[in-house]
């Protein structure tokens, strides 16, 4: 019927939603350049740790060696990136910041008891952290400058977690998972019908993503038909989602988990006080009984950047169809 066409496409509209950083761009700075410190702290101490082993008890050389080469593997990239921000932070000041950090940590761990058991303890805990086994903060900043450029394998290589709307209020009823990468930050949605969003560099980030459920005001006792399906679900009702000022790119049907959707890709530009930014959108849409069911991706672009947005777009646009794809509807399954 096409009058539920319409009636979604105003749904859509009404609920497609930005998330602009709320914070200055000096408090990300400075509660990131504390995470970074730590992070190479962690790194340069782990590795201090090491050493100490390796000339102390030289019988477990080649286990030092073994677990070294390990946790590089795992995350080598990310100890270089690190290195990289601080110095474009600290500028000429980075050579004396490290030089004091290698002084503290020297202090710290020389004094520390070290016997052959705590040196195969803390060779366990190594091999340990190469597989992830790692605190926050510091494994989200290890995996977000380790596949800063390769966001999508950080998904696949098995960091991701798992949120499941079960029993939460905003779902209305509809019990289902999705995986989110362990770098990218949770939080509850503060507006009406969003029950989370979920943002790059563990909440930094000019990424992100969101998942929402909205009720769709079908007559009493109506369900929708598979024709009702098949008629909303085409490129030219696709289109007409996108909102006045936005651009259209592009929209296809698509199947998530059994249930028919489609997958809209367009571009907006929108003004929070003095700041406008210019974000690329990637949604995809199911329905579910008489409910919409949105998984709403984006990337955005600070003023001047604009030219950046495709480049952006383009290695994370894997990612938002991996994230996509992890979308379970579980009652479907009881």
């Amino acid at each position: 019927m096409k009058t539920f066409c319409l009636l979604f496409i105003s749904i859509f509209m009404a609920f497609t939603i930005v998330s602009v950083q709320s914070v200055s761009g000096q408090t990300i700075q400075e509660s990131l350049h504390v995470d970074l410190s730590k992070t190479l702290g962690f790194i340069m101490g782990q590795r201090f740790s090491l050493n100490r082993i390796k000339d102390e008890y030289p019988a477990l050389g080649l286990r030092v060696q073994k677990a070294d080469l390990e946790f590089k593997t795992a995350f080598g990239i990310a100890e270089e990136n690190i290195k990289s921000a601080l110095k474009d932070m600290l500028k000429d000041k980075y050579s004396e910041y490290v030089a004091r950090m290698k002084k503290q940590l020297k202090s710290t761990l020389s004094p520390q008891q070290l016997n052959q058991d705590i040196a195969v303890l803390f060779l366990a805990e190594v091999e340990s952290r190469a597989k992830g086994n790692v605190p926050s903060p510091i494994l989200e900043t290890l995996l977000t400058y380790q596949f800063q450029y390769r966001p999508a394998e950080e998904f696949t290589k098995g960091y991701n977690r798992i949120f499941r709307t079960k029993g939460h209020p905003k779902a209305k009823g509809i019990d289902f998972q999705i995986r989110y990468p362990i770098s990218w930050q949770p939080k509850e949605g503060e507006r009406p019908n969003i029950i989370q969003k979920f943002t790059s560099e563990n909440g930094r980030g000019l990424e992100m993503f969101l998942i929402m459920v909205k009720d769709i005001p079908l007559p009493p006792g109506y369900t929708l038909t598979q024709k009702d399906l098949d008629e909303f679900f085409t490129e030219s009702e696709l289109r007409g989602m996108v909102s006045d000022g936005g651009k259209f790119i592009s929209a296809k049907p698509i199947v998530l988990d059994n249930h028919k959707g489609a997958m809209i890709l367009f571009d907006q530009s929108v003004q929070r006080l003095d700041l406008t930014l210019t974000m690329r959108n990637l949604h995809f849409i199911i329905i579910h009984g008489n409910k919409m069911v949105f998984i709403q991706c984006v990337i955005s672009a600070t003023p001047g950047k604009e030219s950046k947005l495709q480049e952006n777009f383009s290695r994370f646009e894997l990612l938002f169809k991996m994230i996509a794809n992890s979308f379970i509807i579980q009652e479907q399954y009881k």
